[in-house]
Parts: structure tokens; C-alpha cells; sequence
């Protein structure tokens, strides 16, 4: 990540996610940001280091996403179980949002529309119950679909911002 004497960030992900912007984040970016070791990670810091931690922007997650990352902690036990709940539960400008009535009907509008899969359909629906300015993914497949589902709600794929 680059940064102006001004304390300013001025990365290649910085000029795809606005200062002040509300940015949905895929179960893909939490785990890069997690593990710390995948191809993901780098940029993923950057956004919750640099971006989130500071306030510089907000981050909302699905409950899908707070399932699904919560798997691998379980499987290697209780201390990374409680390293994760930390991170959920206290984690800079960090929402975490339910699956509700709204959600799901937006889900299934999605998924109906562009045969993404319910778990990714949902993830997608919460980005627009909660009214977030762009979704941060590494998944290469969802720019088409949200396209589809919500046009001009830019997608950031982490692997093009490197």
C-alpha cells in the first residue's frame, strides 16, 4: 500500500474504493484477510487495515459470511474460534447484518435472476437491504450477475486491484 506524507492512501484499491464509501464484503475477502496467506490477502489487509480499521470506510457482512468463516476456526478449535469472534464482534466500522424477510425475498429475486447460488444470492441481497456503495469479492464470477441483478453497483475483485 502506498501513502502520501498526508497520511492519504493512495494504492490501486484506494482508487476503486472511494473514501467514505459503504462497501459489502464477500466471505472470500474476510478469509484472505484471515489466513493471511493467500494470493487475496495483501489487498484484503489493505482494505481492513488501511481502509475499515481507520473508518476511512465501512464494511458490512452477510450472517452467511459470519457462518461460513467461522467453519475453519472450529475445525482447528478454540482459541481460533475465539480469534475470529473477535474480529466479528469488534472489528472497526464493522455490520454485521441478518439474513431477514427482506434479505431472503432479495436473495431469491437475485438468485432467480442470475442463478447464483443461494449462500452467494443472499450475500448479494444483503449488499443491497444495506444500502452498501460497492461489494469487495475475490470471486472473479460475480461481476456478470450483479451486473444482471444491480446495475452500476460496482464490484471490486481483489485480484484486479494487485
Amino acid at each position: 500500500m502506498g501513502a502520501r506524507s498526508n497520511g492519504t492512501v493512495t494504492s490501486r484499491l484506494a482508487s476503486r474504493i472511494p473514501a467514505g464509501a459503504s462497501v459489502l464484503v464477500d466471505t472470500s475477502v474476510v478469509l484472505a484477510y484471515l489466513t493471511g496467506t493467500e494470493p487475496g490477502s495483501p489487498p484484503a489487509t489493505e482494505l481492513f487495515d488501511a481502509f475499515v480499521a481507520t473508518g476511512r470506510n465501512s464494511a458490512v457482512l452477510s450472517m452467511i459470511t459470519v457462518g461460513e468463516i467461522l467453519v475453519r476456526p472450529f475445525r482447528r478449535g478454540p482459541s481460533a474460534v475465539a480469534i475470529a469472534e473477535g474480529f466479528l464482534q469488534h472489528f472497526g466500522d464493522l455490520r454485521l447484518l441478518p439474513v431477514d424477510y427482506p434479505v431472503a425475498r432479495e436473495g431469491a429475486r437475485i438468485r432467480a435472476l442470475t442463478d447464483l447460488a443461494m449462500p452467494d444470492a443472499l450475500i448479494v441481497a444483503t449488499a443491497r437491504v444495506a444500502g452498501a456503495d460497492l461489494v469487495v469479492t475475490n470471486d472473479r464470477a460475480w461481476p456478470g450477475p450483479m451486473s444482471i441483478a444491480y446495475p452500476g453497483l460496482p464490484v471490486v475483485v481483489l485480484a484486479d486491484t494487485a
